[in-house]
């Protein structure tokens, strides 16, 4: 069975509100490949999705797991886009579902990416 990983990336395309200028939007996935999985979202190789197509350059955030199996990845995905919502994606922690694991923003292929 494969290792899957859960990962927030967040379009460094600023977005327009009522308050002027925001910070980007932010997207969680679930992948068995991070790196392979954000160069899609970013175009360099064919299999992105339409909607991050549209808010790109993308960059890695946070990244989460691992988990056994895609089906275990989905339930940490759907927990964590249920809990929290923009930057407090990146902060995900044990106590805010059982689904989190591993070390987020401070996983290697974040820091490597940055």
């Amino acid at each position: 069975m494969s290792e899957y990983w859960v990962y927030v990336i967040q379009s460094q395309q600023p977005r327009i509100g009522k308050k002027g200028k925001l910070p980007g939007l932010h997207y969680v996935g679930c992948t068995t490949n991070v790196k392979r999985r954000l160069r899609q979202h970013n175009g360099e190789i064919v299999g992105g999705g339409k909607y991050t197509s549209m808010h790109r350059p993308w960059m890695l955030r946070a990244v989460y797991g691992p988990y056994e199996g895609r089906s275990e990845a989905m339930k940490a995905e759907y927990a964590l886009k249920r809990g929290k919502r923009g930057t407090a994606r990146t902060k995900w922690q044990p106590q805010d579902s059982i689904w989190c694991r591993g070390l987020g923003p401070l996983h290697p292929d974040v820091l490597e990416l940055r």
